[in-house]
């Protein structure tokens, strides 16, 4: 199953790049027109990490 918008951009940005969640952020919001709060975002990040280890 491929990853929505969100998923993606935390791959990408946070996890690759180590930028900071702020720049994830920004990016959606610029990109996308995507609102997402850094709460929602580290949540998001914590969910998608907990699967990888589960699949792992």
């Amino acid at each position: 199953m491929e990853k929505d918008l969100i998923a993606q951009a935390l791959q990408t940005i946070h996890l690759q790049n180590g930028k900071d969640l702020k720049e994830v952020a920004q990016y959606l919001n610029m990109k996308y027109r995507i609102d997402a709060d850094t709460l929602v975002l580290r949540s998001r990040l914590k969910k998608m990490i907990l699967e990888e280890k589960a699949v792992a």
